[in-house]
Formats: C-alpha cells, structure tokens, sequence
C-alpha cells in the first residue's frame, strides 16, 4: 500500500512538470515514465522545426531552412549530435532545466518493445563486421511525418518507431567519455552508429548498418 502510495505521488508530481514545461520557453510536453529503479521524465514528441528556430532565432542554434508549414508538429531534423547539445544547452539556460538525452538503455526501456532478434550475418569476417547486417533491419523511409503519425507507448510516448531515429548519449565505444567520443548510437527502428559530426544520414557515416532515413532527438529529464 505504501509502495502504491509513494508511486502515485510520484506520478502526481510528474504530471505537475509537465504543465510547468509545456509553458515554458521549449513547450516541451513531459510525462513520467518508470524505469526499472527510478521515474525519469520523458518528452512526448520529438523536438520540433519550431522549437528548432527558438533556438536559432536567439543565435543559440545553426539556421536550418525547413519549410513553414507544419513547423510546430514536425520533428526536426539534419542536425547533429553537437547541435543538438548546443540546443540542449540553450533550454537550460534559458528554462533552468535538466534537460540531456537519453542514454541507450534508457531509450530502450523508454521504447518499451523487445530488441528485434538478431539475423545470422552476412559476413564471419570481422572486418565485414559493419556491414554484416546490412539491408536485415527495418528501416521506414520517405519524408519526415508530423508527430504522432507513428505508434504511440504504453506511457504515451510517440513515434519511437518512426522514419525519425533520435541521438543518445551513449558513446559506440562504451569506454570513450561522450565528449571524445566519435561515434554515437542513434536509436529508432534499429540501433545504429552514427559519426557526430553527421547532420543526413543519406551522405554517410554510418559506422555499422544501413543508415536511419533521418535523425532527430528527444529530451528527457532526471527526476529528483
């Protein structure tokens, strides 16, 4: 009963961010989700085209041309993982937030569905190994969709499986600190490896397997 009781409050407490954020500088729509040991808040969508020109429209972010309709339900996209942390940077100064993204098991558990099982590879010789499932993952294509468009969590979370992979903090190489790191995860409908300097995924870079259709990323925020 105390268990319950201490779960509720927490989520009481989650839903009480999620108005304070969505009327905040990034309109950022949170909600609480439990991991395995902790609640962590989760942003909903994907940050926008719009939230996007906040930033750069304060010369806190790149310029990237995208066209004005839709600017506030689509996800933005073409940027890489240094402009995505100066943007980060940006809401929290600009909040007093604690914003960061999600690390890979975090967005797994996030995600809520099971790892795809592993195909046999292509290739056994380790320096295929890039390569070795290239062409097995599912990987949606065509243009970028407006939010929601895609499946939504049990916590309500959207579009985690869409044509839109989101960067992580976790480095390719998990003992590399994610500052030095060249190479991040970038997750979605398959786990990939992305270079950070990467902005299109279609121009290369990417470390192992076939490339995400576009990337994006989504905030979270610790709980405490």
């Amino acid at each position: 009963m105390l268990r319950s009781a201490i779960f509720g409050a927490v989520l009481a407490m989650g839903v009480a961010v999620t108005a304070l954020l969505v009327n905040g500088t990034s309109g950022q729509e949170m909600v609480p989700v439990r991991l395995a040991d902790r609640m962590l808040s989760v942003a909903v969508n994907e940050v926008t085209v719009a939230q996007w020109q906040a930033c750069s429209d304060a010369g806190a972010c790149e310029v990237i041309a995208r066209p004005d309709g839709n600017a506030g339900l689509l996800p933005v996209t073409g940027v890489n993982w240094f402009d995505v942390q100066a943007y980060i940077s940006w809401t929290n100064e600009t909040e007093g937030r604690r914003f960061r993204l999600p690390t890979i098991d975090e967005w797994r558990l996030i995600n809520g569905k099971p790892e795809q099982p592993k195909r046999k590879p292509l290739f056994e010789d380790p320096r295929m190994a890039w390569a070795a499932a290239y062409g097995q993952e599912d990987t949606p294509g065509g243009p970028v969709r407006v939010q929601g468009s895609w499946s939504t969590s049990k916590d309500g979370i959207h579009d985690m499986d869409g044509n839109v992979w989101e960067w992580t903090a976790s480095c390719s190489n998990a003992m590399q600190y994610p500052t030095r790191c060249a190479a991040m995860h970038v997750m979605g409908a398959h786990d990939a490896i992305m270079s950070v300097f990467v902005r299109d995924p279609a121009s290369g870079g990417c470390a192992t397997g076939k490339p995400p259709t576009h990337i994006g990323f989504r905030l979270v925020e610790d709980l405490s």
